[in-house]
């Protein structure tokens, strides 16, 4: 339990704010604020609960509003928590951006004045929300006496979190740049000067400290950039801090673990460089060439073997129906198909000089989903390298095509029930392969093209900026939807229009094709293999948006920046 935290439960009576005021003055007073500091604080949270209580008179809500101080590593953190229908977020009503404080007052909304002036006075401000409860959080740094001006970030000593992984670009550079990478959370590319403050960094050293050194090594930067640094560290986790909501979020993890078990192997990275010693011989233009033609060899079996090819796909769901268990050893191929996809990818990261952390499965929704952390790739200067790791994962799984094609061939016309075992596992692989090399869809071919263009967001951006084109004459998307460079304008365009063809291609084609193939030959014309097919992607889309939802509502945080 946390002794400097307090918990307040006011009344919405504005008269109550003067008890409020001196609580917090007192509380400023005991642990060690200056007065400037103090007054800083307690004017920012009359001035928050007196436009709060406003708000919720207009909307006619009377709930109790709590406030919870709380002092830890020489900062206060101040909660105000209220109803979520009390409309206090700007951010909820209108997109806006509270200007910097050198920026002038004369463009701004008037309801969002009093949070600009807070923005002032408190070092970080910011939304969040709890539930059905809302929070407006601020915090304020220790500074000593008569350094009240100083920027925020100086007085704070940052350390590092275990198990960090820092990938220097060339270690033999006196100040390289860096990538610093959270095993299965992401990585941040850091430049020389980031990289020079994350090795320092002891919970020891102070951030004014670290920028005087950076002075010597380097020579000036901005402590904007120290700023900046802590809270992309901070929003990534990777920082060690007091905060006992970090502690109370054991038992989650603990229930987490239980409902979607996550088994990593131990050692991955050994085990990773135990294969890539044995498979390096794939990795010349020789063992290419390997995969490449057994993936293409499985069009022998297929076009020697046609026709029962075709009418073994026209009696899946008879076969399956009669005998369900087949479907485990479907289940199975697939699984160490998709174990094989993942280390290839694992494989070709530890062949260009990366670490592989992790690799392991985990169960979500009923399914097994293998994984390999090979987030290091980022940092290989090549990105011929970097888009080779992509590309690791589908060329095994096109060789895996090819075999299981020759698998199915060798069964085909026999009776043999592993003749509708390989057809059906081939047919899942193709369709994997279709979805994988769609550069529309969050999968391989995407990342390689994100790659390669050097744009972020590429889907995300593109496709807000075509509809910001196209329904922007009705308030669809905003101004900063379409402020993009000339190459970045052309890119979107091309990606909207042959994001539409590849997908009737490579997908609407396909199911129409197999559609057509069942409706005849079928046992319900097709209609089953559909309605499971098309239950299977509600169950898991539905699965995925409600999870999404769920860490929204109870993770989802504005930050006035």
């Amino acid at each position: 339990m946390n002794e400097n935290r307090i918990s307040i439960t006011l009344p919405s009576n504005a008269n109550w704010l003067r008890f409020a005021q001196d609580c917090l003055h007192r509380y400023c007073e005991m642990v060690g604020f200056s007065e400037r500091l103090k007054e800083m604080c307690t004017s920012s949270v009359l001035e928050a609960c007196e436009e709060l209580l406003s708000k919720a008179d207009k909307a006619g809500i009377s709930d109790p509003v709590d406030l919870l101080l709380d002092y830890k590593g020489g900062t206060i953190v101040i909660d105000i928590e209220y109803n979520s229908r009390i409309p206090l977020n700007p951010l909820e009503t209108g997109e806006y951006e509270v200007p910097d404080a050198e920026s002038g007052l004369d463009d701004l909304d008037m309801d969002t004045l009093w949070l600009h002036m807070i923005k002032q006075r408190m070092d970080r401000v910011r939304f969040k929300v709890n539930g059905s409860r809302h929070i407006l959080r601020m915090v304020k740094y220790h500074r000593d006496k008569g350094k009240e001006k100083q920027a925020w970030v100086m007085g704070i000593k940052p350390e590092l979190r275990k198990g960090l992984l820092l990938h220097l670009a060339d270690s033999d550079t006196e100040h390289p740049s860096s990538t610093l990478q959270a095993t299965g959370v992401g990585v941040l590319r850091l430049g020389p000067s980031e990289t020079f403050i994350i090795q320092n960094m002891d919970g020891k050293t102070s951030f004014h400290d670290l920028y005087m050194a950076h002075i010597d090594a380097l020579g000036l930067t901005s402590p904007d950039m120290l700023a900046g640094l802590y809270e992309r560290l901070e929003a990534m986790g990777m920082l060690v801090t007091p905060d006992q909501e970090a502690k109370n979020s054991r038992f989650r993890k603990i229930i987490r673990k239980f409902i979607n078990p996550d088994i990593s192997i131990p050692n991955a990275d050994g085990v990773v460089a135990a294969v890539h010693q044995k498979t390096r011989f794939l990795y010349s233009s020789f063992g290419l060439g390997v995969l490449l033609t057994i993936g293409l060899s499985g069009i022998i079996p297929y076009l020697e073997h046609h026709s029962q090819f075709m009418h073994s796909i026209k009696s899946l769901e008879e076969t399956f129906l009669s005998t369900p268990l087949l479907i485990l050893p479907v289940y199975l191929l697939t699984l160490i198909h998709v174990s094989l996809h993942e280390l290839g990818h694992g494989v070709t990261c530890k062949h260009y000089g990366g670490n592989v952390p992790r690799l392991g499965v985990m169960f979500y929704l009923g399914s097994f989903i293998f994984y390999c952390d090979t987030t290091a790739a980022w940092n290989f200067p090549a990105k011929r390298h970097r888009l080779l790791v992509s590309l690791g994962g589908p060329i095994i799984s096109f060789a895996i095509l090819g075999a299981g094609l020759w698998a199915a061939g060798y069964y085909a016309g026999t009776g043999s029930i592993w003749e509708s075992v390989f057809v059906a596992f081939s047919l899942i692989n193709l369709f994997g392969l279709i979805m994988n090399f769609n550069p529309f869809i969050k999968m391989d071919a995407y990342y390689m093209l994100l790659d390669y263009t050097g744009i972020p967001n590429l889907r995300e951006r593109s496709f807000k900026f075509l509809e910001r084109k196209a329904f922007g004459w009705i308030g669809v998307g905003s101004e900063d939807d379409v402020k993009v460079t000339l190459r970045e304008r052309k890119i979107f365009w091309w990606y909207g229009i042959l994001g539409s063809l590849v997908t009737l291609i490579f997908l609407a084609l396909p199911v129409l094709n197999l559609n057509h193939l069942l409706r005849d030959g079928s046992a319900s014309g097709g209609k089953l293999l559909f309605a499971t097919l098309i239950g299977a992607l509600l169950f898991v889309s539905l699965g995925n948006l409600a999870y999404s939802k769920i860490k929204a509502v109870r993770y989802r945080e504005y930050k006035i920046q």
